[in-house]
């Protein structure tokens, strides 16, 4: 299997759609004094620096000049402030959930995983995490991982988004996904058809869904 670096890709289109989606979802299950199991089965650095010319330029890149307008949804008050004098940084998206948490004062546990040691090593550098009672990101295969932790833990909020190099990662995302729905979590699944070679999707039940509610980036001015 290739290996996947985000670094190059944070903060592109579909990390905007991505992550504004997945702190609605958030905002609507964090209460203050109450817990919420946060899972994650590619989780990714918990920020990236944002370097000229990279994906981001036409992805948050584009929206940051509208940024005053859209305070209101946590996912930008966020952003700005984590940029308060200019888009330098972008969060990962177990970082966005942590300071989401960390704002309406509610009890958050992170269960994650990577397959990418330097990924893992970067939290352990990350200085937040200590606020979280349980904080847990290790390294290992996230479907078999969350798949075994998702009986084992109260119904919380799951977010798969692996890197989809692998043809055997659609038909483990689907397998995971309608899982932790039968066990009644709130779960995610991004998936970026257009990205994916269309042979690993023959039969796949997320490409039909998908194609229905494809998102069309060029109409709201992101590439």
């Amino acid at each position: 299997m290739r290996h996947y670096d985000h670094r190059m890709h944070a903060g592109n289109a579909g990390d905007v759609w991505k992550h504004f989606l997945l702190l609605e979802a958030a905002d609507c299950l964090l209460t203050p004094d109450s817990s919420l199991v946060y899972a994650e089965s590619h989780v990714g650095r918990p920020e990236y620096s944002l370097k000229a010319a990279c994906d981001w330029v036409g992805g948050i890149g584009k929206i940051w000049p509208a940024l005053p307008t859209l305070l209101k949804f946590s996912y930008f008050d966020i952003l700005n402030e984590l940029n308060p004098h200019d888009l330098l940084t972008y969060p990962g998206s177990a970082r966005l959930v942590m300071e989401l948490a960390r704002r309406k004062r509610s009890n958050l546990e992170i269960e994650a995983w990577d397959i990418d040691a330097e990924v893992i090593a970067s939290w352990r550098d990350y200085p937040h995490h200590t606020e979280i009672p349980v904080f847990s990101i290790r390294l290992g295969d996230g479907f078999s991982n969350v798949s075994s932790l998702l009986t084992r833990r109260a119904p919380g909020l799951l977010l798969i988004d692996p890197p989809f190099l692998d043809p055997k990662d659609v038909s483990a995302a689907e397998e995971l996904f309608d899982k932790a729905r039968e066990l009644r979590w709130t779960v995610l699944c991004w998936h970026m058809v257009d990205a994916i070679d269309r042979e690993f999707l023959p039969e796949s039940r997320f490409h039909e869904s998908f194609h229905e509610f494809s998102i069309q980036f060029a109409q709201i001015g992101l590439e």
